[in-house]
């Protein structure tokens, strides 16, 4: 992707520090400095940065700051800086090319160091001539900054290729809706349009999503699931576009999807980011959620689009309404609201949650088959036909032991093209020896197919399902169309 893999325990460090150095500024932005949850994300920083040392990072850990992106030793940090928006904004507004973390850095002293780097009133508070005395005002020894040079602000006007405009896009989401859960927990107006005119910046930028996909795994900063939604919202345009959705359509989509958990930006934190088993009682708060969601765009004083409010209030409820929250009166989710409930499930499957591990996509289908009931048959057999089976870059083993990597898809989910990295049981492949073929199909005087995939951290046989085909209808008769009644069934 955008970045090379992270190749040492060095890199790899430093980027779990300046994980955890975007997770302590976003709590800054919400809470109080002395709040409880900014001091647990403090601890956290502390903790990394000691860990760092421990892997052989040299003290202080430098991170360097462009507009877009945060650096360690040269190599970029995309997954850290995907939801770095405001940190990297204030870094520049205040001329910041690098800042240095000491080994007896301190909680204490990194919240005053945020409060230089964050609070609008600090903007000018570390120019070249008043640095040093500001530094000593707020007891800060063990943070250097180093600011830019004033003949190289970084180059605004250079070209962009696409990798750097789809870093930049994802941000864009990113930021968009964690200013509105922030407002949304302040109990302020919402930025409702902001989401609308993200969603358009990135259809401007890009014609589908992929690219935005593929940099959506490397984002493991959860604020209110900001990066879930983003993730859920790029797979809605994803199978929306593979319709033929037109332009307005896919901005409803994308808009509602990433709108679509809003309302847990009311429930109680100590209970959203528990690490263990919810209560009967904090679980109740939990499922609270999309009636929370649904209440507050309804109360914005601005128009909001129904598609979005129905996401927000439907998308933990099957087609035939069962789930929750349990209406007042009986409902139908809408087609869009089924789409989401589809990619918001497989994306839960498929993420690292703190209970949990990350299913390899074919184990996310055959858990959402086995509880087929649960989902619009017509858009859980779309999402697979439009991702299929094996993702593009997943991994593969093959029946002869051959591992390669898919590469795309075709019209059979379960058979995507594959370019062979090895030969029959891990061997080399021979000189001259084909490496492109598709799964199902005749190769080599026999039929090939996938026996299971390969994760960052383990092997995966595939388990027997059969998703069954079913007719698929065009954008207009699959409840796309806004023109079409809330809770029309699919015909």
């Amino acid at each position: 992707m955008t970045s090379p893999p992270l190749a040492d325990g060095r890199t790899q460090a430093a980027a779990a520090f300046a994980h955890a150095l975007v997770v302590a500024a976003l709590n800054r932005q919400l809470h109080a400095a002395d709040s409880r949850f900014v001091a647990d994300a403090l601890l956290e920083a502390r903790r990394a940065l000691r860990a760092a040392d421990a892997a052989g990072v040299e003290l202080p850990l430098v991170l360097q700051f462009d507009d877009d992106r945060m650096h360690f030793d040269g190599a970029p940090l995309d997954g850290p800086s995907l939801q770095a928006r405001v940190l990297l904004r204030c870094c520049a507004e205040r001329g910041i090319a690098a800042i240095a973390f000491g080994a007896d850095l301190e909680t204490d002293e990194l919240n005053r160091c945020l409060d230089l780097l964050l609070l609008a009133h600090n903007r000018d508070a570390l120019t070249r001539d008043q640095r040093e005395v500001v530094l000593r005002a707020f007891g800060i020894r063990n943070v250097r900054f180093t600011l830019r040079s004033p003949a190289d602000p970084a180059d605004r006007q250079a070209a962009v290729g696409p990798e750097q405009q789809a870093l930049r896009r994802y941000q864009d989401l990113a930021d968009c809706l964690q200013h509105n859960h922030v407002l949304a927990h302040r109990d302020h107006e919402l930025a409702v349009d902001a989401a609308a005119d993200a969603i358009e910046r990135t259809l401007r930028d890009f014609e589908e999503p992929s690219l935005l996909l593929s940099l959506a795994t490397q984002d493991d900063v959860d604020r209110f699931t900001v990066g879930h939604s983003v993730r859920v919202a790029l797979l809605a345009l994803q199978v929306a576009r593979e319709l033929g959705a037109s332009r307005e359509q896919l901005v409803h989509v994308g808009a509602a999807a990433l709108m679509h958990d809003i309302g847990k930006s009311k429930v109680p934190q100590e209970v959203l980011f528990k690490q263990g088993r919810l209560t009967a009682e904090e679980w109740q708060w939990m499922a609270q959620h999309p009636r929370l969601g649904a209440q507050l765009l309804l109360e914005q004083h601005q128009a909001v689009d129904p598609h979005a409010i129905g996401a927000a209030f439907c998308h933990h409820m099957g087609p035939d309404g069962r789930g929750y929250p349990q209406p007042l009166l009986p409902i139908a989710p809408s087609g869009i609201s089924r789409l989401i409930r589809v990619c918001d499930v497989f994306e839960a499957l498929t993420s690292v949650r703190p209970y949990k591990r990350a299913l390899a996509p074919v184990e996310a289908y055959a858990v959402m088959f086995r509880n087929e009931h649960d989902f619009d048959p017509v858009w859980l057999r779309r999402f697979v036909r439009t991702l299929g089976l094996f993702p593009t870059g997943t991994r593969v083993r093959l029946d002869d032991g051959a591992e390669g990597m898919v590469i795309g898809q075709t019209a059979h989910p379960e058979r995507p093209q594959v370019r062979l990295l090895t030969g029959p049981g891990g061997a080399d492949l021979p000189a001259g020896h084909p490496e492109l073929l598709v799964a199902g199909a005749p190769f080599a005087g026999r039929l090939v197919r996938i026996a299971g995939v390969a994760t960052h951290d383990r092997g995966v046989e595939v388990p027997a399902f059969e998703p069954a085909e079913v007719p698929v209808q065009s954008a207009h008769h699959a409840c796309l169309s806004s023109s079409l009644l809330p809770g029309t069934p699919p015909r």
